[in-house]
């Protein structure tokens, strides 16, 4: 048994809800086969979002989904994109290793098997081969399978290519892209600032990919579709969309603990207490984190938390007692490590929980 109200998993094709124009817009971009970047803050639904359009269009595409938010090397980013396109496959483990063995020069291909799941997957042998080879074979086999089939590579966490630092992934992936036919590459990302710095002028993927802000779901899609399993009004729903600032994840953990918990209509009692659980079970992790912080930078997120901007007004500094300039290099190092993000001028912090915990100290 399950809720239908996931938040710590993708969601099923049943579960999926509220994207109908995002997935219009994907459709258009991958039929001409063009490619789209989509940002967003952390935990709004990306992934959810390409893993439901790559299940509608698994027929019609040669989807290949990698994740490279664990990413520490160029040579770990290289065996990333040769792992997910070797399991983008889905015949038969020998026809499989048959074909991908026919495509790759280099790389060897072996079947294992996942120790918890019991399932069969490919494992690219990659162990004497260098950052060069792999990509070579990996971009090769790519453009010979797109010569008899249209592909869809979508790349999740993409600004992490630019923790890499000994050579410049993005000019590399310049080369390999704009010479592509056949290929959609969807780049997916929520560190919004790193992210873009990579597709702006001058930058190596500048104009390479359109641009697409992924918004909250909208409140009546989010009521539609909560009221099938809950007893509450369309103004809860609301409430809830407003504490939880829109956060996709938020939003379904509220609704989640709401279901299992369920005795009667749902009331803004209730909501609350569901938030107050969820802040609960996050308290010890968030301490963790808070403490890593020095003493200017915790008074720097207390004043982001509960003010969000025109916090250098005197009245404000002489509460926390902390001088402007003090103050502002607080916040620049929170903003470095993305404890804090910016929105025109309002601050905020990008985990709506973690907002809400700092708000209550």
């Amino acid at each position: 048994m399950h809720s239908p109200f996931p938040y710590d998993r993708l969601s099923t094709l049943e579960e999926f809800f509220g994207r109908e124009e995002e997935l219009e817009k994907l459709s258009s971009i991958v039929k001409y086969s063009n490619n789209l970047l989509i940002h967003s803050k952390r935990r709004m639904g990306k992934s959810s979002l390409i893993n439901y359009f790559f299940e509608q269009h698994k027929e019609d595409y040669l989807c290949i989904y990698v994740d490279i938010f664990d990413i520490t090397s160029k040579e770990h980013f290289a065996h990333s994109l040769l792992k997910a396109f070797s399991n983008s496959h889905k015949s038969d483990i020998k026809t499989t290793i048959k074909n991908l063995t026919s495509l790759f020069k280099r790389v060897r291909i072996e079947p294992a098997i996942d120790p918890i799941t019991l399932e069969y997957s490919i494992k690219p042998i990659v162990a004497t081969l260098s950052f060069e080879e792999m990509m070579d074979d990996f971009f090769n086999s790519l453009d010979t399978l797109s010569k008899s089939r249209q592909i869809v590579l979508a790349i999740d966490e993409f600004q992490q290519i630019a923790n890499i630092t000994d050579v410049k992934l993005d000019a590399i992936l310049r080369k390999y892209i704009q010479n592509r036919e056949n290929i959609s590459y969807i780049f997916l990302g929520s560190k919004r600032h790193m992210l873009t710095s990579l597709f702006e002028y001058k930058a190596p993927l500048y104009e390479l990919a359109s641009h697409y802000e992924l918004q909250p779901l909208k409140v009546d899609a989010i009521y539609e579709y909560a009221k099938r399993f809950l007893d509450l009004d369309a103004d809860m729903v609301t409430y809830i969309y407003e504490k939880s600032d829109g956060e996709t994840k938020m939003v379904q953990n509220i609704l989640h603990l709401l279901y299992i918990n369920k005795k009667e209509k749902i009331s803004k009692e209730l909501i609350d207490e569901a938030i107050k659980e969820i802040l609960n079970s996050k308290d010890s992790s968030y301490k963790i984190i808070f403490d890593t912080l020095s003493n200017n930078q915790k008074i720097a997120l207390k004043i982001v938390g509960k003010h969000k901007r025109g916090f250098f007004a005197a009245p404000i500094l002489n509460e926390y007692n902390i001088k402007k300039q003090t103050l502002q290099s607080a916040i620049d190092a929170l903003f470095k490590k993305e404890f804090i993000d910016k929105d025109g001028d309002k601050y905020f912090i990008p985990d709506r929980s973690l907002e809400l915990w700092v708000e209550n100290l």
